[in-house]
């Protein structure tokens, strides 16, 4: 009669080799995972612009009169940058009647470029349509704060206030 004990499980080896091929793999898949991040994030500001343009446009509309969106903490090279707001009227600023705030983007700018630059404020008529005149090249451009971030985003904006955003290249 033999006394033979069978016990399963991994070897200190076994487990060992398991680590370290699920170590190489994270050191891999964590750099992509936070350009993912940062690329999703330049998404979400753009996306909140073109949502306070057509939110403007549309209130207006609802409204029957002037609705703007305004540049809140405006600065020379980041005009939109420190946050914005949608308000009836076009009272210069983002005092009452506000109709919806957005925050400051931390780490980036949001800088009118074009027919843009300078500009704090984009009012809309009843009819949804924008009340100043724009030449072919007016847009936001949206960028990180380095070369980490890019692509950063434009937003062109239409003669008639419809926007449209693109990718862009910041830091080439």
């Amino acid at each position: 009669m033999t006394n033979k004990s069978t016990k399963s499980g991994f070897t200190i080896i076994e487990l060992m080799v398991s680590m370290a091929i699920a170590a190489v793999l994270i050191s891999v898949a964590l750099p992509a995972f936070t350009d993912f991040i940062t690329q999703r994030t330049m998404t979400a500001r753009v996306n909140d612009f073109v949502l306070a343009v057509n939110y403007a446009r549309s209130e207006a509309a609802r409204l029957g009169g002037v609705v703007s969106v305004q540049a809140g903490a405006a600065s020379a090279d980041n005009e939109w940058g420190g946050g914005y707001c949608v308000v009836a009227g076009n009272p210069g600023d983002c005092d009452p009647p506000v109709l919806r705030v957005f925050a400051p983007l931390d780490g980036a700018t949001l800088n009118g470029e074009g027919a843009l630059n300078g500009r704090t404020t984009l009012s809309f008529n009843s009819r949804g349509m924008l009340l100043l005149a724009l030449g072919a090249d007016a847009r936001v451009e949206l960028c990180g704060g380095d070369a980490g971030d890019d692509p950063g985003r434009e937003v062109r904006i239409s003669a008639i206030g419809r926007p449209d955003a693109n990718e862009l290249v910041c830091y080439p």
